[in-house]
């Protein structure tokens, strides 16, 4: 059966995690010095990272290959093997966004009193965790500070902001940034050539772009695209995405600069009568705007680029256009 590319290729162990480079590297030293905290609290965008790192550091500290908690754990162990099924019973995957009430805080109290069954480390992934309630929370405050004897939580969350200060005051945090478009860009070419599919590189920068910063969903992306059976272009990624077209876009801001009222709303309206929504039209002309502000004002930024025009298009753009003219149209529509 074929995986999903975003599962296929999920990193199994800490040298394998993309873009994260100084979360790795603190994370290989502190298993490395044998210095495991009790509690870790991972921070950051959707799709980057924070969920398969908690396995690679649960897979880590158990592996049975070895004496003692490492940073390239075997993956071929039991206990590797039922940590990567979900199917350990050292490591509980918890999800907060379901099981966020004080009871569900007190019987995850009551599991960590439990000595580990086969591994060194009982290890308590909560996923979605600031949507916990305070009460909740408080309720474990306790035991994050000072857990029993070879237990950890890790805690994993995109809204830091909603998680209570005396529980980040208690972990350690690691703060998942979102990835860069050639970081991305680079991981989708080796994924592409690994799986034999005929993509052209303007496709996987188009990809890279639509995922802003989350590899999860860049793949998940590559991996639908690769069902069309034909090879993937540009026009391809922004079809299947539900995006604007950057043909039809860079037509709107040509008649926008222009100032020509009757043809800007008549290609909106060609836009709207295609099924895309003004929501989405509004926000891929902010980005775009932004873009071009960028090009404007520091004509050396191609790795800057996140909106659905390449840099090309974007130069080409701002030359008939002077800054102000940018900048208040960038924010009319950060207002609308």
């Amino acid at each position: 059966m074929n995986q999903a590319l975003h599962l296929k290729y999920r990193p199994k162990i800490l040298a394998k995690l993309v873009g994260q480079d100084t979360i790795r590297t603190s994370l290989t030293n502190a298993l490395n010095n044998q210095q495991i905290a009790p509690a870790y609290l991972f921070t950051g965008p959707r799709g980057t990272g924070k969920t398969s790192t908690a396995r690679i550091l649960a897979k880590s500290l158990n592996c049975l290959e070895t004496d003692q908690p490492t940073a390239s754990p075997c993956g071929k162990c039991q206990s590797c093997r039922s940590i990567n099924r979900s199917t350990s019973l050292d490591v509980s995957e918890i999800d907060a966004a379901s099981h966020n009430g004080v009871d569900d805080a007190r019987s995850l109290i009551e599991h960590s009193n439990f000595a580990p069954a086969q591994g060194r480390y009982r290890v308590f992934i909560c996923d979605e965790f600031h949507m916990a309630t305070s009460a909740a929370q408080n309720a474990l405050l306790k035991v994050i500070e000072e857990p029993p004897a070879r237990v950890v939580f890790i805690l994993c969350t995109t809204e830091a902001h909603k998680v209570l200060p005396t529980i980040i005051s208690r972990c350690q945090t690691f703060n998942f940034k979102a990835l860069s478009l050639n970081t991305i860009f680079e991981h989708l070419q080796l994924v592409a050539q690994s799986e034999s599919i005929d993509i052209s590189d303007e496709a996987l920068e188009a990809i890279a772009r639509t995922a802003r910063g989350g590899l999860r969903d860049a793949l998940q992306l590559l991996s639908q695209l690769r069902l069309l059976g034909e090879k993937i272009t540009p026009a391809h990624v922004i079809e299947v995405s539900g995006g604007v077209n950057p043909r039809e876009l860079g037509n709107l801001l040509v008649k926008l600069n222009a100032g020509d009222t009757i043809s800007t709303l008549q290609a909106v309206r060609s836009l709207v009568d295609s099924g895309k929504a003004p929501q989405l039209i509004l926000s891929s002309l902010l980005q775009v705007y932004r873009d071009l502000l960028m090009v404007k004002s520091a004509p050396n930024c191609q790795s800057l680029v996140t909106g659905p025009l390449n840099y090309a298009q974007l130069r080409s753009l701002a030359s008939g256009v002077d800054f102000e003219a940018l900048n208040d149209a960038f924010a009319q529509l950060a207002k609308s």
